[in-house]
């Protein structure tokens, strides 16, 4: 088994280890409300602990629907999350009616699981593929009535994770650039974890410590309040 492949089955091996031991129902089968304005999409950034979507309920005095699945990824699927659940098929199967803003992240497990990473030039037909889908699915929010729709980017991770930063980088530099042309707030988290890593991701250096899911919580806030 090379490396790459040594790699990847780690990052499956621990994030199953993290969903067996997180052990709440909301990082699985989140509940389903229908009495929201306001609709969460995603990875496990938001599911794992459910955190960010705790802390955005509390500090706006709302309920908030959350449709997120740890293990998730923008364009098909694996052994953790089947392509089923992938943010667009999240999107497509949450109710929508009442609903104003969405909030949603993708694309960094389609990414983890690639066999293009580390390479960057090996990896653009894979982010042209993402971008290409989140615009799509940008357009289709727009079309339902959505006004508010909210990309929060990953911070760059550590330990075997930290490898993707180059892809990363570029990732977030180009939602920086395009996404207010497709109507999309993007709200890029990696300058307040820079140099905060050890308090803001967890021990498998992928998922959000709850400090962590704070400050991406506050980010995302920010945003809506502009």
């Amino acid at each position: 088994m090379s490396v790459l492949n040594k790699l990847k089955h780690a990052a499956l091996a621990l994030l199953a280890l993290a969903l067996m031991s997180a052990g709440t129902a909301n990082a699985i089968n989140p509940p389903v409300t229908t009495s929201a304005d306001t609709l969460i999409l995603g990875d496990s950034v938001f599911a794992l602990s459910g955190d960010i979507h705790q802390y955005l309920q509390e500090d706006l005095n709302e309920t908030i629907t959350s449709r997120a699945r740890s293990g998730c990824q923008m364009l098909g699927g694996n052994i953790i999350c089947s392509r089923r659940y992938a943010v667009p098929e999240q999107y497509a199967n949450a109710p929508k009616t009442g609903i104003n803003t969405l909030i949603f992240n993708g694309g960094g497990n389609d990414i983890q699981f690639s066999n293009c990473r580390p390479s960057l030039s090996a990896c653009m037909p894979l982010l042209q593929n993402l971008e290409d889908e989140i615009a799509e699915l940008a357009q289709q929010m727009q079309a339902d009535g959505i006004e508010n729709i909210v990309f929060l980017g990953y911070y760059n991770a550590v330990g075997d994770a930290e490898e993707l930063r180059e892809i990363n980088e570029y990732s977030m530099d180009l939602k920086a650039r395009t996404y207010p042309g497709l109507g999309i707030t993007f709200v890029d988290v990696r300058q307040a974890f820079q140099g905060n890593e050890a308090r803001y991701i967890a021990n498998d250096g992928i998922h959000p410590t709850a400090e962590g899911s704070r400050v991406l919580a506050d980010l995302i806030l920010e945003h809506l309040a502009d």
